[in-house]
């Protein structure tokens, strides 16, 4: 059984998502929801260090959410992922355009750094 609700917090403008069991079939739409959802009101990182099976529809619902968040300007990114999703990343060639991370505070990390550089880069109007 999937667990979203009563592990999430924000930090520092970031909403930490922790999900835990299985993400399959039965539970993709819910962490796909849930993460978009995060998503509309800023950037997301996804903990998946209490993940303990992931299929293809649950990849999919990460890569969906993914580029919903990217569709509102905001970061979605993965960390403490499962040795199974490491491996389907690379076999798929997803570490390109999903960022992962080997844990939360790394990602929270990186994301402070991206923040930092996008507010140091002047705007131009095209």
């Amino acid at each position: 059984m999937l667990d979203t609700e009563h592990e999430q917090f924000v930090c520092d403008g970031i909403s930490v998502v922790e999900l835990e069991g299985e993400i399959d079939i039965a539970t993709a739409r819910e962490v796909h929801t849930r993460l978009t959802e995060k998503a509309a009101h800023g950037c997301v990182v996804a903990d998946l260090g209490d993940v303990g099976f992931i299929d293809a529809s649950g990849v999919n619902a990460l890569v969906g959410a993914m580029r919903e968040a990217a569709r509102v300007s905001r970061h979605l990114c993965l960390s403490s992922p499962p040795r199974q999703l490491s491996r389907i990343l690379d076999v798929l060639s997803l570490h390109s355009v999903m960022p992962t991370h080997r844990d939360t505070d790394a990602a929270l990390a990186a994301h402070t750094d991206r923040a930092g550089i996008r507010a140091r880069v002047p705007r131009q109007k095209v």
